[in-house]
């Protein structure tokens, strides 16, 4: 069964049974896109509520930073299809005729195409990751106390994102005959992994200033 370009639209039970079926898709980066929509869709929503006369001197930066996590999280949710196309897309390449030694130049190449398609959509996935979590880092210090606890669990979705992201940019990486490219996939990798941790423990911290 091909996941298809409808992960999207399912209800929560259905994509929770899509997950569970013995199937290579959905997988893990589908399911790490979905955690950066999660993460910054509740991010949004706590910063939405720091707002009123309390918050009248950061409601302008706060609306702002929510409008831009909600163009992160309309993205994510694309992703959530285009991690499960691109490994379909991997599937079918490993499933080219190999009979000959033309097919078997033509598979290879067609391989190759797709681990690379494989490796860019997590990696965008962990790229939005980062950028919803700077904006909670940015956003958790003056956060509205009753929502600390969400901006803190939305915080942590976005990191568990990048974690997950990750593990599909290196295994897709491993499979790479462009090693060149694979290294430096990798390096970017890492370093996205090393600020997400910074910006997710920032976030935690700044939000739990205001928890009993």
């Amino acid at each position: 069964m091909t996941a298809g370009p409808d992960l999207a639209r399912l209800d929560l039970a259905s994509f929770s049974e899509r997950l569970a079926a013995r199937t290579p898709t959905p997988g893990g980066g589908s399911v790490a896109a979905y955690l950066v929509a999660a993460g910054a869709g509740l991010v949004a929503m706590a910063f939405r509520f720091t707002s009123g006369p309390k918050y009248a001197a950061v409601e302008g930066a706060m609306g702002e930073r929510a409008s831009a996590l909600e163009e992160i999280r309309v993205r994510a949710i694309e992703l959530v299809d285009a991690d499960s196309s691109s490994y379909d897309a991997v599937t079918a390449a490993y499933g080219l005729p190999k009979t000959t030694d033309a097919e078997k130049v033509r598979r290879t190449a067609a391989v190759q195409r797709a681990l690379i398609g494989a490796l860019e959509v997590p990696l965008e996935t962990m790229g939005k990751a980062v950028a919803a979590l700077r904006i909670a880092a940015a956003g958790a210090p003056d956060i509205n106390k009753n929502l600390a606890s969400d901006c803190a669990t939305g915080s942590w979705c976005l990191w568990s994102a990048a974690e997950g992201a990750a593990l599909n940019v290196k295994i897709n990486a491993a499979s790479l005959a462009d090693r060149g490219l694979a290294e430096m996939r990798l390096a970017e990798c890492e370093r996205i992994l090393r600020e997400a941790s910074a910006l997710a423990e920032s976030a935690r911290t700044s939000a739990a200033r205001h928890l009993p």
